[in-house]
């Protein structure tokens, strides 16, 4: 059964509450720090509020959507006790907490093994029955690193309290003791492999030959880490002078018109202009669809700009260069287009949100380019060799511009201008 077919079934009540855990997650000091697309969506807006839109079209969120429309998930949101806050237009959320940094995470986390392979409803029944034995912060299903990425039919659990954690672990333990785990529980009648994520990391360190003492790294690309990024941000300039220097006017050309970068680093929104009928929304894609591939088909047929496709979502946007006629865009439904194997539907995006999506990039345009300049600055002011040559070396260390951030993981969202927004890594 796929989630589209549960959306009906679930009632307005369920689904509110539904939309509050799963925003709360999101949100939350366990997830922020490592969803690099959420974390820089905050970052974006200098308060911290995220459209509730985008929110939404995340996979997770589509059935609550369905049932509860934008309005009723902004109307769930307001009952957050603590974490979220919800904007007086109802139309964008933030957290109303700084953020704190878990030390202890992966003290507070379990290994298990023994699941069935992956169906469509395994992530949230998983949610489901970790659910019974505490608060749990969240639940990663284990998968090949290489494409397609298949289920390892293990999964990491992290919870909330070590009191939960030492009991769920007790139990564990009660049954055929191994390590520091055993096969006590169970699930579906399929007794579990059950060991803490510290002595399951060990072992495997174990099996490779590797020394703990020698702190050596894992291989491949490294995970984003918000806390990270925000001290490398610290240690790049980022003082009271370099904050007065990006009050300094910076000018850039975007569609066509010249914006001039306001004391806070912004632009004037009502200086962005657009091609008028130019931004079109689709529906029904499957989660792990290519932007990439979109783009490319669309280019054929119309001149296009930008995909907005968040991973993990199952809808986005797509500006073109050009207006789209009906014509076109009847030409556009007719074509057929898959994403993720799954044909898609087309609807026009009304002009208000259509300037909303062009004001947004172009302000991170304004940072990117602020922000490059800053580097530029830093690496001449620290003995580069300056000229060309240290502006080169600035933007080779940094790769991109979003207050630091590296291009990170660019398949699946694209712009013509500064490099994009990292993906969104799938959290559900």
């Amino acid at each position: 059964m796929s989630e589209e077919a549960t959306a009906p079934n679930m009632s307005r009540e369920e689904a509110q509450e539904q939309a509050l855990k799963q925003v709360e997650f999101y949100f939350a000091d366990a997830n922020l720090p490592f969803d690099k697309f959420l974390f820089t969506l905050t970052r974006k807006d200098p308060e911290g509020w995220v459209p509730i839109e985008t929110i939404a079209s995340f996979k997770r969120m589509r059935p609550v959507k369905d049932v509860l429309g934008l309005e009723g998930i902004a109307e769930a949101l307001r009952k957050s006790e603590e974490l979220l806050e919800v904007n007086e237009a109802a139309d964008r959320v933030r957290r109303r907490k700084e953020l704190v940094q878990v030390t202890d995470g992966h003290s507070r986390s379990i290994y298990a093994k023994g699941f069935p392979d992956e169906y469509p409803e395994l992530q949230m029944d998983l949610e489901k029955f970790f659910a019974q034995f505490g608060k749990i912060n969240g639940v990663r299903m284990r998968r090949e690193s290489e494409k397609p990425r298949k289920f390892k039919n293990s999964v990491f659990v992290e919870f909330a309290n070590s009191e939960e954690l030492d009991a769920f672990m007790a139990k564990a333990r009660s049954v055929e003791p191994v390590e520091d785990g055993g096969h006590g529980i169970k699930y579906k009648d399929q007794p579990l492999d059950v060991m803490s994520k510290p002595a399951y990391v060990a072992m495997k360190m174990k099996e490779k030959g590797i020394d703990p003492s020698t702190n050596s790294k894992p291989q491949g690309p490294r995970k984003f880490n918000a806390f990270r990024e925000l001290e490398r941000e610290k240690h790049s300039g980022a003082d009271e002078k370099s904050e007065s220097s990006r009050a300094e006017p910076l000018e850039f050309e975007y569609n066509g018109k010249t914006l001039t970068t306001t004391p806070d680093g912004s632009i004037d929104e009502d200086q962005v202009t657009f091609p008028v009928d130019s931004v079109l929304r689709f529906k029904n894609a499957a989660s792990g669809g290519s932007w990439k591939d979109l783009k490319d088909t669309l280019s054929t047929m119309h001149p296009t700009s930008f995909v907005e496709f968040p991973d993990g979502a199952v809808e986005g946007v797509v500006g073109f260069k050009e207006p789209v006629s009906d014509e076109k865009l009847q030409e556009i439904q007719d074509k057929n287009i898959t994403v993720g194997g799954q044909s898609v539907t087309w609807e026009r995006v009304d002009e208000a949100s259509a300037k909303q999506f062009y004001v947004e990039r172009a302000k991170f345009r304004a940072t990117f380019l602020l922000d490059r300049r800053e580097q530029d600055r830093s690496q001449r002011g620290r003995g580069g060799r300056g000229g060309r040559g240290g502006r080169g070396r600035g933007r080779g260390g940094q790769r991109g511009g979003n207050r630091g951030f590296s291009r990170g993981n660019s398949d699946k969202r694209k712009s013509d201008g500064p490099p994009e927004i990292g993906a969104k890594r799938a959290r559900t």
